[in-house]
């Protein structure tokens, strides 16, 4: 299913509803106005595709961009392993000779981007929290994200320990006096649903976990969530 939302994340991009979505898409949503969410699976995406002008075809990309990457994220979590060249995995050419297209190929680079994925079949995260949230999550054993708040669509954990540290630092000491850096482990099968997103340079690296999977995130922890540093103002 692909999400298309009035005002929310969407492969990577950020889409308001009243910039002016095309007509048969506002018809397959059913969107009005504000805020919300919709899923539409992929006869209706195609639908809204064909029956579009050639210009918003092009501006309806980011969807058919997101659908793409749904195909290749369940092919991902399926797969044994991930393969030892990317570069060259990306590059393959389908049944029928016809080559991958380069925006796919590019989008399909960028699927694992940043992973520390191990031999235990585990695939390491951190994740930035202040001192309430770390409370709910000692209340939990150590084993547990607490569900979401009304305002928090997405929970984010981060791919590596700069990143973690950097927003503790910045972010949580300045918002709560303290921030804390926290690793733990998921199941690299569950992992790869979701699609590594770069919010900036270099090391920004993070995943976007619908708040409605959190609880399923929980279900493939492995071991506990470890508090691995500790910042103050």
């Amino acid at each position: 299913m692909t999400k298309a939302y009035g005002i929310g994340p969407v492969g990577g991009e950020f889409v308001r509803a009243d910039a002016g979505w095309p007509p048969p898409l506002v018809a397959a949503c059913g969107h009005v106005a504000g805020s919300a969410a919709y899923e539409l699976d992929a006869a209706a995406l195609a639908a809204v595709i064909e029956s579009s002008d050639p210009d918003d075809v092009a501006a309806l990309r980011w969807l058919e961009g997101d659908r793409v990457l749904a195909a290749l994220i369940d092919d991902l979590a399926a797969a044994p392993a991930v393969p030892a060249d990317r570069a060259a995995w990306v590059e393959q050419s389908p049944p029928g000779g016809q080559g991958v297209d380069p925006d796919v190929a590019r989008l399909a680079a960028q699927l694992l981007v940043g992973r520390v994925e191990n031999a235990d079949g585990t695939t390491t995260l951190w994740r930035p929290v202040g001192p309430e949230e770390l409370r709910l999550v000692e209340a939990a054993d150590w084993r547990r994200w607490p569900a979401r708040l009304a305002d928090q669509p997405i929970f984010y954990p981060v791919l590596n320990e700069e990143y973690a540290t950097q927003i503790a630092r910045e972010w949580n000491v300045p918002a709560s006096g303290v921030g804390h850096v926290t690793r733990f482990r998921v199941e690299t099968a569950f992992a790869r649903r979701y699609v590594s997103r770069r919010a900036g340079g270099g090391t920004v690296l993070e995943l976007w976990i619908p708040a409605e999977d959190v609880d399923a995130l929980n279900e493939h922890l492995v071991g506990v969530i470890e508090v691995i540093g500790t910042y103050t103002g």
